[in-house]
């Protein structure tokens, strides 16, 4: 009777499969934010009064946002109009 844990497969990786692309790692970030702070929409209502019952979702968004935000200050990249006229320079 042949041994069957001796037998195991050998899987060979050809060598013309396709390179992975360089992807930028960076720390994900979420806002902390307390209840009783202004509400990061912009609304000016407490976050416990507005985005709340959004949750961790809502902070996730708001911060993808945000970095968007900087990345494109920091290539260059200007922003529209709209968004120019309520930041700071």
């Amino acid at each position: 009777m042949p041994r069957r844990a001796n037998n195991k497969r050998r899987i060979r990786l050809s060598p013309k499969l396709p390179k992975r692309k360089a992807v930028d790692i960076y720390p994900r970030e979420v806002l902390q934010i307390g209840r009783n702070e202004p509400c990061p929409c912009g609304s000016g209502m407490k976050y416990k009064h507005c985005h709340e019952d959004a949750g961790e979702s809502f902070l996730r968004r708001v911060a993808k946002k945000r970095v968007k935000e900087e990345r494109a200050r920091s290539t260059g990249t200007p922003l529209p109009w709209y968004k120019r006229l309520f930041t700071k320079v």
